[in-house]
């Protein structure tokens, strides 16, 4: 019974996120000159969705929110999709046919630390791997509550060292995620350095959450443009617990010593409320010594790509990833 309640609020978000676009745009235009209306559409219904959840749903229960998306139609015969278990921890292949000295991705899902899975990012990690060339490992990651700090972080650590185990050089591999996992993407490049284990040789970031204090001014500036209710801070209350500092390096990669770490890629929306944190990282990445290219799309909300993959912006966005990767594959071959 509680399901079906939860599924009609749900519902009645949706619908009434589908209205409010509908007057908003009749009567004043697109939110963001050059949207469509899809992507209003989508905008507003994620934000619908994420703030009644957020009310009516258990945190402790949102781990167990499973959506096994398939791989894109166009690419079904070139990805292949296989579930493994690296060094204790689940998650699941992507890969193309066979070819020497691939890139390999090591994929860290979004989901603000208490949501998402391998299966949830399968269409967008599909899009990536393709454009890039390359192989991925997405992880399938311990969530919050159930498993705070640093439990998520373990568990990409031990993916990392076990694909050096199976032979994989670290040189080709690509460390990549997006929202909470291009978080745990740079907290790891950090730990590795940190503990003087070998680092892989570059990390793309997307969207990434680096700073959990949330400090950004963008999360004021571009609350209207983005969707993420994020404002409350209950993911990253939820992923602290109660003794960590939001602050903590391995917590908040934004407040760690940077230096020594790989070439990075930083990818941001221009409307995205966590903007600040992605531009704040690449300024201390450089004055660092770090090779860091910061790439900005100026009229995207969060995680465009993965949110919209068949999109023409984010098809560019892949493209652009694809690219920097083959710059760079002095390091990752």
């Amino acid at each position: 019974m509680r399901s079906l309640w939860i599924s009609l609020r749900l519902l009645a978000a949706v619908l009434a996120a589908v209205v409010i676009v509908i007057g908003r745009r009749l009567s004043q235009g697109p939110l963001v000159p050059g949207w469509t209306w899809g992507l209003e559409f989508r905008r507003e219904t994620l934000r619908a969705l994420l703030e009644t959840g957020a009310r009516i749903g258990r945190p402790e229960r949102w781990a167990d929110l499973h959506i096994e998306a398939p791989v894109p139609r166009k690419l079904r015969g070139l990805i292949t999709v296989a579930p493994d278990t690296v060094n204790g921890v689940d998650g699941e292949w992507l890969r193309l046919p066979p070819l020497p000295a691939r890139p390999v991705l090591l994929y860290v899902h979004g989901g603000g630390f208490v949501i998402g899975s391998p299966g949830m990012e399968r269409p967008f990690i599909s899009h990536l791997a393709t454009a890039a060339r390359a192989d991925a490992f997405s992880v399938d990651y311990r969530l919050s509550p159930r498993h705070a700090f640093p439990a998520a972080l373990v568990d990409v650590t031990k993916v990392y060292l076990g694909l050096l185990d199976r032979g994989i050089e670290p040189e080709r591999i690509v460390v990549t995620g997006d929202s909470a996992g291009g978080n745990l993407a740079a907290a790891l490049l950090v730990r590795l350095r940190d503990e003087g284990l070998p680092l892989p040789g570059a990390a793309v970031l997307l969207s990434a959450w680096l700073d959990l204090a949330l400090t950004g001014s963008t999360i004021w500036s571009n609350a209207a443009t983005d969707y993420l209710p994020i404002v409350d801070a209950q993911p990253a209350l939820h992923y602290l617990g109660d003794d960590t500092d939001p602050a903590a390096p391995w917590a908040s990669p934004l407040y760690a010593d940077l230096k020594g770490l790989p070439p990075m890629l930083v990818v941001a929306g221009g409307r995205e409320i966590i903007l600040d944190d992605s531009t704040r990282f690449v300024d201390r990445a450089w004055e660092a010594g770090v090779d860091a290219t910061l790439y900005i799309e100026e009229d995207m909300f969060h995680a465009w790509a993965s949110v919209v993959p068949n999109h023409p912006v984010s098809q560019r966005t892949f493209t652009i990833v694809a690219d920097w990767i083959e710059s760079h594959r002095s390091c990752v071959a």
